[in-house]
């Protein structure tokens, strides 16, 4: 498609894909006028080729392809009718939309890092520039809602800051919005039926395909907040989505929000008690945003992490590999009270569901005595009865052998790498965390198991 000419826009190189369309540099082959130094992308979905006998038929169903060129054109329509000019939203260029060699585009303004980015470049963000972001966030969405539309689709990803300053924040992708009225101006019944949105940051109410509602909108924005804060939220390594609803409905505010300030647990207990028709308290919002720190309208760039609580902390356990990484919380590791995140590089194993974390509301157990190689081997001498080798059958060897490996001791079995920027005194602690029983015992036999068929 490089190259490619669409009515007066010239595609460049492909930058993405998103749920519905690809998107595209692009620059303009007329005159720009005003616009002239600004830079621009290209949302673009092909336009399937139906029968016209098919178009007729109304109880067909669309294919997928018709649905994202709706949700384009559904989206051209909401900035040309309703968000046009609102703060926190990308500028749109005349000449914008269109159809042309079979595809439909829309042109916006070019935006830079997603928080999702910024997340996993640098770390998690202070509670205070969370406070910011939400604030502005929140004015977007207030904006929204005051014109009868839901944002839904609220995630890291769908929030892009600008590619100057890093100052200000923009809501992007709108294929999904809906209204929460109808055309005669009524608010819509509660329904449940299908869930819309991204399962990680829906609300509780919306995980049992409930209708959206303004309420929904803010609670999704601060699980996307506190995610940015805590670097991770207790349901991201559920193996399904029944699986995360699950964790989520059991995890309660105060857990969730355990090590933050107050305020995000009295903001997320607020918005849950908030009824599917309730208008949202904005300004109650926006006044705990004020006493996290936040402030709107600032020249300065955002505030982000540092990358040291980011990095991860690779555990090699005989040549498999597992990662600890995301939120560490250092100051109860002294009373074995450690939330990590745990990632496996074997995919989806049954060690994740066996690991859990204080996130989760269990209390970790103590850490495990790392004995020296010699005592290990000593002991090992006193409790294992002579046998000999040729009464042993060849099977028997090799479960001997991969039960010997699992009886060596955690010193021997695990190695831990560092980033060079992790403090000598950061390292005991991520050392406790690879020998910690709930994290490597599991994982150790399920990984010499995998190794060894």
């Amino acid at each position: 498609m490089e190259g490619t000419t669409l009515k007066t826009w010239r595609l460049g190189k492909k930058i993405g894909s998103g749920a519905c369309s690809d998107v595209y540099a692009v620059e303009s082959v007329s005159s720009l006028g005003s616009d002239a130094g600004r830079e621009f992308v290209m949302k673009l979905s092909p336009l399937p080729q139906i029968p016209a006998a098919k178009l007729k038929n109304k109880k067909r169903k669309k294919t997928p392809a018709e649905r994202n060129a709706d949700a384009l054109y559904a989206e051209n329509l909401l900035y040309k009718n309703h968000l046009r000019d609102q703060p926190g939203i990308p500028y749109v260029p005349l000449g914008a939309y269109g159809e042309d060699k079979g595809y439909r585009f829309l042109v916006i303004e070019r935006l830079g890092r997603t928080l999702e980015t910024v997340l996993q470049e640098q770390g998690p963000i202070p509670s205070a520039t969370a406070a910011r972001l939400g604030q502005e966030i929140l004015e977007t969405l207030q904006q929204m809602h005051v014109k009868n539309i839901l944002y839904v689709d609220v995630k890291p990803e769908n929030f892009m800051l600008d590619t100057d300053k890093e100052n200000k924040v923009y809501c992007v992708d709108f294929g999904i919005s809906d209204r929460y009225v109808t055309a005669t101006g009524k608010h819509k019944d509660y329904k449940e039926g299908t869930v819309v949105g991204t399962p990680t940051f829906l609300s509780v109410n919306c995980h049992n395909g409930a209708t959206s509602s303004r309420r929904d909108d803010i609670e999704s924005l601060l699980y996307v907040l506190i995610y940015l804060v805590r670097g991770d939220l207790p349901w991201q390594q559920a193996s399904s989505d029944a699986e995360g609803a699950k964790i989520k409905k059991n995890t309660s505010v105060d857990q969730l929000c355990a090590s933050l300030p107050r305020e995000w647990a009295s903001m997320l207990k607020n918005i849950r008690e908030c009824g599917f028709e309730d208008r949202p308290d904005y300004d109650f919002f926006v006044q705990q945003f004020l006493k996290l720190g936040g402030k709107t309208g600032l020249a300065s760039p955002f505030e982000w992490g540092t990358r040291k609580t980011s990095k991860a902390v690779r555990v090699h356990l005989h040549g498999n590999i597992t990662v600890l990484t995301k939120t560490v919380c250092f100051a109860v590791a002294q009373v074995a009270k450690v939330a990590v995140t745990s990632q496996e590089s074997l995919s989806d194993s049954p060690v994740r569901k066996r690991v859990k974390s204080v996130d989760e509301g269990f209390k970790a157990p103590p850490p495990i005595a790392i004995k020296t190689k010699r005592a290990a081997a000593a002991e090992k001498k006193k409790t294992t009865p002579h046998r000999s080798k040729k009464a042993v059958p060849k099977a028997s060897r090799a479960s001997k052998k991969n039960d010997k490996l699992d009886e060596k001791t955690i010193e021997d079995d695990v190695d831990v790498e560092y980033e060079n920027d992790v403090r000598p005194q950061d390292r005991e602690v991520f050392k406790a965390i690879a020998g910690h029983a709930a994290a490597t015992a599991a994982v150790k036999r399920y990984n010499l198991r995998s190794a060894h068929h």
